[in-house]
């Protein structure tokens, strides 16, 4: 059994220009065989048969996913799916054609960490990998780049009739690469935070390990989860064997979008042609896409209203905070109510 799920998840790819705008992918998500680990928990005969028709669901969407069969996928999609980062089906529809024209051969894998079923509801929670081959960029590497991704999320579905419908998604954690040139050597850490709230500010960092006669080069910007994407113009920073971090400061939007931060970092390396003149060349280039997810703040606020509670001058009697009742007025007052003008043991 498998399944397939697609996430917003963005990957950036360099040419000569180093400056290429940003790309949809989608990530999928793989049901593992039988012969998995996988353990699923106890659950009683009308549970199991929910977990198998969600099972055979998730299966079909990973065959059609895997014959880029859009129609297929899609008719498991409930018409009013919204998902996580507030995408819908014709969003997602635009999302997945764009994935599968940049990376014609992805390939999708999961590890299913649990099915829940409650009636007519079902969730799956999952982490999911792909990994593609990036087009071949002479400018930039004499080799095909090479992508992968990895997030964690859930799906959420809904069974009207006889047929479980995917309602929304929710993408816990999500970062994709891609790599052109021979970066097996170098370290690169991009830091930053998984989740923030709307409007705050927080910083993200990209850490180099820049090799010796290289020069590096980096840039760092933060963009909202939105389908279609528009790229940030970031210009590029030098990175050398005494500064190999980039750090910048970002704030949250408070429109509640989701974040994704896109550092990539390029090597250049130091040569000389055949007249001993130096010359610099472009070894590679590797961007990593990291997902921010942004959360509301709450606009709750509690009711700070005090009880006035009033007493008498010598602190004994407490008095109504209200205004009691006018004896002119015919009721003839409280009769409860103290003389304070002359209060008990004042005579």
């Amino acid at each position: 059994m498998r399944k397939i799920v697609f996430t917003l998840c963005l990957t950036a790819l360099m040419a000569s220009s180093l400056t290429l705008p940003l790309s949809a992918m989608a990530a999928g998500k793989v049901l593992p065989s039988a012969a998995s680990h996988l353990a699923l928990p106890k659950i009683d005969n009308q549970d199991a048969a929910a977990v198998q028709a969600v099972q055979a669901v998730l299966q079909d969407l990973i065959n059609a996913s895997n014959k880029h069969d859009i129609d297929g996928v899609l008719k498991h999609y409930a018409p009013s799916f919204t998902s996580g980062d507030s995408l819908s089906l014709k969003d997602v529809r635009g999302l997945i054609q764009d994935t599968w024209q940049m990376f014609p051969d992805i390939h999708y894998d999961s590890q299913i960490l649990e099915i829940r079923t409650s009636g007519n509801w079902a969730t799956v929670e999952s982490i999911d990998t792909a990994s593609a081959t990036g087009k071949l960029d002479p400018v930039v590497s004499n080799k095909p780049g090479a992508m992968k991704s990895r997030s964690r999320g859930m799906l959420y579905l809904h069974k009207v009739g006889k047929a479980w419908e995917i309602l929304s998604d929710a993408t816990l954690y999500e970062k994709a690469t891609i790599i052109y040139g021979p970066f097996d050597s170098v370290n690169i850490d991009v830091e930053s935070p998984e989740q923030v709230f709307a409007g705050d500010s927080y910083t993200a960092k990209v850490k180099v390990g820049v090799p010796a006669g290289s020069i590096a080069f980096a840039t760092l910007s933060q963009e909202p989860l939105i389908y279609p994407q528009h790229a940030s113009k970031d210009k590029f920073r030098t990175l050398s064997s005494d500064k190999t971090d980039l750090e910048r400061i970002f704030k949250a939007n408070n429109t509640n979008n989701n974040e994704v931060i896109t550092a990539t970092v390029g090597f250049t390396e130091i040569g000389q042609d055949d007249q001993e003149r130096p010359t610099i060349n472009l070894k590679g280039i590797m961007t990593v896409v990291k997902r921010v997810n942004v959360i509301p703040k709450s606009t709750f606020q509690a009711d700070k209203t005090e009880k006035v509670v009033n007493n008498s001058v010598d602190g004994k009697i407490k008095i109504d905070a209200q205004k009691s009742p006018n004896p002119d007025d015919g009721d003839g007052g409280d009769v409860n109510q103290p003389d304070m003008d002359n209060p008990p043991g004042q005579d």
